[in-house]
């Protein structure tokens, strides 16, 4: 299956209304209804506690349909001096958030864990929170998802792939049911600021990662006066994400490149440390080139196509860690494909790409989320046919990653025209600065994201991390910054660098 899970991601109301409509939620704790918590019964949140919470359907009828927030919490260490709620969202759009509580030692450092309740929420539509889904079966799912090619070289690929994406949003149009309309970030966002009442916090703390600093941006300027503490980890840019999407599709894939390009040549300057190093830009091109022209058969592995390339680079891009056993990968299958070696590949890991997001029942709630929110959120070229030369155009300037991107989000074409999203102002003066974090090597959201969402945004601090990876880790200095900010409200001095702990190969 060829979905690309990571390299892929209307008429509006005015702002003035959708300002409006938020600004009008009571906001005394009175007007809420508190979360009641219980222990959690699903075995992977044991020992936390969860909820389910009743928000609007449709934020502008707070009286009307409802729909239902799935939370999970990790108390403070320390309720005695307990500071309020934290909380987080992975991003996605379409990442569940309550396990998150799981992995509160990666999120936060004990001294925060001390003093904040850890709260995860799947947000809308998502994981627990009445799923979206877009076939009867995931088995039909897959069908379609079958005829779509990552990387369409040929007409006949690109044809295919574009007929796919088609079905499978007529698919959601005919399955997803009252949500459909309502997965709008801004929904998001409301849905967020009932929560910080309901948790009974006067202003909202909040760590957002990835999609999850749209989600953020766009809260802090519907709420302006109700932030406390807001990190945005891994920023989009939100003006060119919600009114410029293609050419914020364009830059996207560029990110991936530049990542790239710092990949190879962090390689080559690690030398034997790293098993690619030596003219490691040349030579990763020839292998890319090979597998445009064809699949691969890799003794060991089984055949592997430019889908299963370009996903397998990708992938790699987003956490450093994964950069020694890669380069050894790329070392190894240089050797077979080039005719240096006819030994059998079998100490590397080279995955074939994979259309399934996650383990459930159905394991596509995931991508039918993300497509939901995308399509309501961001506007895109509504003619099937103008895709072809969005591709060629992508491709010309991002060799690797561009045709992909150019084509994942072709089923917003004809996706209902929605009219719930928010798209600015984004520059609403906060009560408290808002902290941005960025690593300067980001593929998903480039570190130019983060240089406009600084400007772009009324009170905002950037704190950069001269490193790679999606979001920024390995880092004692960031955690530190995270860790006083969140606790005291201090924020670093302009300018302020950090750099990661290791580098990218140890040796």
């Amino acid at each position: 299956m060829a979905h690309l899970s990571r390299i892929g991601e209307a008429a509006a109301i005015s702002t003035a209304a959708i300002v409006a409509a938020a600004v009008a939620v009571p906001t005394g704790a009175s007007a809420t209804p508190s979360i009641t918590w219980s222990a959690c019964t699903e075995t992977e949140l044991s020992g936390f506690d969860c909820a389910a919470y009743e928000v609007p359907l449709d934020h502008d009828e707070p009286r009307g349909a409802t729909t239902t927030i799935a939370l999970a919490r990790r108390p403070a260490d320390d309720p005695a001096h307990r500071i309020g709620t934290l909380f987080v969202n992975p991003g996605g759009p379409g990442g569940a958030g309550r396990g998150m509580v799981t992995r509160a030692a990666d999120i936060a450092s004990p001294a925060v864990l001390a003093r904040f309740d850890l709260v995860g929420f799947d947000p809308r539509g998502i994981g627990g929170s009445d799923p979206v889904q877009c076939h009867p079966t995931e088995e039909e799912a897959a069908a379609v998802l079958d005829r779509v090619t990552g990387v369409p070289l040929t007409a006949a690929e690109i044809s295919e792939t574009l007929a796919a994406r088609y079905e499978y949003t007529e698919a959601c149009k005919a399955n997803m049911g009252p949500l459909l309309t309502h997965m709008s970030t801004v929904n998001v966002a409301q849905d967020l600021d009932r929560l910080r009442r309901a948790v009974g916090d006067d202003k909202l703390t909040y760590l957002g990662f990835s999609y999850g600093t749209l989600l953020g941006a766009t809260y802090v300027n519907l709420f302006p006066q109700r932030v406390r503490a807001v990190i945005l980890d891994g920023n989009v840019d939100p003006e060119q994400r919600t009114d410029h999407r293609l050419e914020n599709k364009f830059d996207r894939a560029g990110g991936f490149e530049i990542a790239l390009s710092g990949f190879l040549a962090a390689c080559d300057e690690a030398g034997a440390a790293c098993p690619f190093a030596g003219d490691a830009r040349v030579r990763f091109d020839a292998l890319r080139e090979r597998f445009r022209q064809g699949p691969v058969t890799i003794p060991g592995l089984g055949e592997r196509t430019i889908d299963d390339f370009t996903e397998f680079i990708g992938e790699t891009l987003y956490d450093m860690a994964e950069f020694p056993e890669t380069a050894a990968t790329l070392q190894l299958v240089y050797e077979v494909v080039f005719g240096q070696s006819a030994r059998k590949i079998t100490d590397v890991t080279f995955p074939k790409s994979s259309g399934l997001p996650s383990d459930d029942a159905y394991g596509f709630n995931s991508l039918d989320a993300s497509l939901a929110v995308n399509c309501s959120d961001n506007p895109l070229p509504r003619n099937p046919a103008a895709y072809p030369a969005i591709a060629d155009r992508f491709e010309a300037a991002h060799r690797t990653f561009g045709r992909a991107e150019a084509l994942s989000e072709a089923g917003c074409a004809n996706w209902p025209r929605i009219t719930e999203r928010y798209h600015g102002p984004w520059n609403k003066r906060t009560a408290n600065t808002v902290l941005l974090l960025n690593p300067t090597f980001d593929p998903a959201t480039r570190y130019d994201f983060a240089l406009r969402m600084s400007r772009e945004l009324g009170n905002a601090r950037l704190l950069t991390l001269d490193g790679f990876g999606h979001t920024t880790r390995y880092s004692q200095c960031v955690t530190d910054w995270k860790s006083r900010y969140l606790l005291n409200g201090d924020v670093p001095p302009a300018g302020t660098r950090c750099t990661q702990d290791t580098p990218p190969f140890p040796g």
